[in-house]
């Protein structure tokens, strides 16, 4: 290999053509409440940065059917669907009536897996999620929050977690 190529195994991810201003934002949003301040939050960041920004819903039928033991239906899957673009549609218009430009997409699969290949796709400067805070009992028998395991899986990002404000 010549001096200064690089090994195609460490070539970043192609960019999606939609995130060339100056800083890309990947907001996960699902309009609970932590979800609607990373949306607030995101609207910050952006507007501060000029920053275009990549909203993502996604629909985790795996863990919703495995909640269901095993018989979620069309009719769920369909609503759970409807859910997650009305979701979508509320960050999209919330950004836009801000002067942000955004765009956004409903996806389907693992949560983490699904925003692991979509920002390996996007490759944002920042990532923006909501996050509730566990009690204790449900933290041994549920699955890692999705800002832990996208902290060891996207290098190169920002992760920013944002909560609902104390008080």
């Amino acid at each position: 290999m010549s001096a200064g190529a690089t090994h195609p195994r460490h070539k970043p991810p192609e960019r999606i053509e939609s995130c060339y201003s100056p800083f890309c934002v990947l907001l996960v949003f699902d309009a609970t409440d932590e979800g609607q301040v990373a949306l607030e939050r995101c609207s910050e960041l952006s507007v501060a940065l000029s920053a275009h920004v990549n909203v993502m819903s996604v629909v985790d039928t795996a863990s919703s059917n495995a909640a269901c033991g095993g018989h979620l239906s069309d009719l769920g899957h369909t609503y759970l669907e409807e859910v997650a673009r009305r979701a979508l549609k509320t960050a999209i218009d919330h950004l836009t009536n801000k002067g942000i430009t955004a765009n956004g997409k409903v996806a389907f699969g693992r949560t983490v897996d699904t925003i692991t290949r979509y920002a390996e796709a996007l490759a944002p400067d920042i990532v923006i999620v909501g996050h509730r805070p566990r009690n204790a009992a449900p933290r041994w028998w549920r699955d890692r929050p999705v800002h832990a395991d996208l902290a060891e899986r996207l290098h190169g990002s920002t992760i920013v977690t944002v909560t609902l404000p104390s008080g």
